[in-house]
């Protein structure tokens, strides 16, 4: 079911696009029935998804579901994954429709709702019943949704799928602290933005300078951030994909017309508080798009600490690339908590992954 690619090995252990793609699968998601079926049909959508299990599965493992950031996608954990290793925890990187290597269908009614639907089928599709939830950016509000319906189940007895912690890094958190300049996501759904996403498709400057306020001014200075940017705008033109960033640009909106229903403040206090569902919320230093929601965090969520952990990091917005190596560390510390804190269940007690053939 993969795309063939042309890989591009790299003999420094720096992982290209063509390399994240060929390590994964794709699958085939029905939006109708919100659920992953075996085979094509023309009612289907080819998502990619990319696991990683555990070469050598030892107690204290539980499974790590990862959502992409805007517009970078799941190849924007590259450095992250490297980081992590094997491990000892299966991780799933899910793919948005639109995004990377899934598909791109015209005229598709791009959503939180509808990611939130993507992520749930994977789960289902993987036996995946607890996750800690890992966040980038704009899925930060897709885990908002998530939790709702989570809370939703339970209120009528149903306790699975269930997410057990979360780390959030440089999301949007409260619908009234979203900060994004005119410049960037808000000029996206333009005119103006559409033309500018098309253009991006074969133009590097214009691709560049859509990418460069995701870096702090001075690692996109390094040699590495400028081959890091070739990679992701790679990722992102397969299948012409640039018009993606134009297509999903309402995120923004959506969320503040939902803001009562993905109102972190109320979840947390309404529900996860009682659950044992622990946050750890970060926020880049120099993050030019939602740099206001960490100090709105600090105010409305400070006083549940430990049980809420509020973090700032150096760099810019694109932390998974300049901080890698602490998001990896912040990844396996939650990965070793258990429900409400307590020592996690050991690897046969967790549902076992498809197997490919």
């Amino acid at each position: 079911m993969g795309r063939a690619v042309s890989v591009e090995q790299s003999n420094d252990n720096f992982t290209t696009a063509d390399d994240w793609f060929i390590s994964g699968f794709r699958v085939y998601f029905d939006p109708n029935h919100k659920k992953i079926v075996q085979r094509k049909t023309d009612n289907t959508i080819g998502v990619f998804e990319r696991t990683v299990l555990p070469s050598v599965p030892r107690d204290g493992t539980r499974w790590i579901t990862m959502l992409p950031g805007f517009p970078d996608g799941s190849y924007g954990y590259a450095k992250v994954d490297q980081q992590l290793g094997a491990g000892s925890n299966p991780r799933l990187y899910i793919e948005y429709i639109g995004q990377g290597d899934s598909d791109k269908p015209k005229k598709y009614p791009y959503s939180t709702v509808e990611r939130a639907d993507l992520v749930e089928a994977q789960w289902k599709s993987h036996g995946i019943k607890k996750t800690v939830l890992v966040t980038f950016d704009y899925s930060s509000i897709v885990m908002l949704e998530l939790l709702q319906r989570q809370k939703e189940r339970l209120a009528k007895g149903i306790q699975f799928p269930r997410i057990e912690h979360v780390l959030a890094i440089n999301g949007g958190l409260f619908a009234d602290g979203h900060t994004h300049p005119y410049t960037t996501t808000p000029l996206l759904k333009t005119r103006f933005g559409k033309m500018g996403s098309s253009m991006a498709q074969k133009s590097d400057l214009v691709f560049d300078m859509m990418l460069k306020p995701l870096y702090s001014k001075e690692y996109r200075a390094s040699k590495l951030a400028k081959r890091e940017m070739r990679e992701t705008e790679k990722a992102i033109r397969l299948n012409k994909g640039t018009s993606f960033m134009s297509n999903a640009a309402g995120f923004v909106d959506e969320h503040k017309q939902n803001e009562k229903r993905w109102d972190l403040y109320s979840i947390y206090v309404d529900y996860c508080q009682d659950q044992g569902i622990t946050f750890h919320l970060v926020g880049s230093e120099k993050d030019p798009f939602e740099y206001k929601q960490i100090q709105l965090a600090r105010e409305r969520l400070g006083a549940y600490y430990p049980s809420v952990k509020i973090e700032t990091i150096p760099g810019g917005h694109l932390s998974t690339a300049e901080q890698a190596n602490k998001i990896a560390e912040m990844i396996q510390a939650l990965a070793r908590k258990g429900a409400n804190g307590q020592p996690t269940r050991s690897w046969t007690d967790i549902d076992q992954p498809r197997q490919y053939q």
